[in-house]
């Protein structure tokens, strides 16, 4: 598996994991179910944070020092934004659903009625990301 792959599909069958395993809890009423799909989360929003640390979406990989110095960003430059490149922002979501699976688990935690909000916050920021990888690879 090359690192292209594995950049868009770890995130893929996190995101699905999770909500899976969040909305079963909601149904069948097990906290403990429901608090590990935002544990998933955080875990994505590790990664996330790891991979952009790593460099996997750094500009000097994409651009000539030139073009960064004088910041032209001509408009082929922009069409032809590599694979990687495009991910980021999908990466940068599942960073922010990871933050809001934090007051998910506290108000889950403390039976507060909050909670629900953000688990829906949460899962809806990470399919946002879901999607962003998606339109990616129909580009490709």
């Amino acid at each position: 598996m090359n690192q292209d792959t594995f950049i868009y599909t770890l995130p893929q069958w996190l995101i699905f994991a999770s909500i899976f395993v969040t909305v079963y809890g909601w149904i069948e009423g097990k906290k403990n179910f429901r608090l590990i799909g935002s544990f998933i989360l955080i875990l994505l929003g590790i990664f996330a944070g790891w991979a952009i640390a790593k460099g996997y979406f750094s500009a000097n990989h994409y651009l000539t020092p030139d073009e960064i110095i004088s910041e032209e960003l001509e408009e082929d430059v922009i069409q032809e934004m590599p694979f990687q490149a495009q991910l980021l922002p999908a990466y940068l979501s599942f960073i922010v659903s990871a933050v809001l699976s934090f007051p998910a688990i506290y108000f889950d935690w403390k039976d507060k009625k909050p909670n629900r909000l953000f688990y829906i916050l949460a899962g809806l920021v990470a399919l946002l990301g879901f999607f962003i990888i998606v339109g990616a690879l129909k580009m490709m």
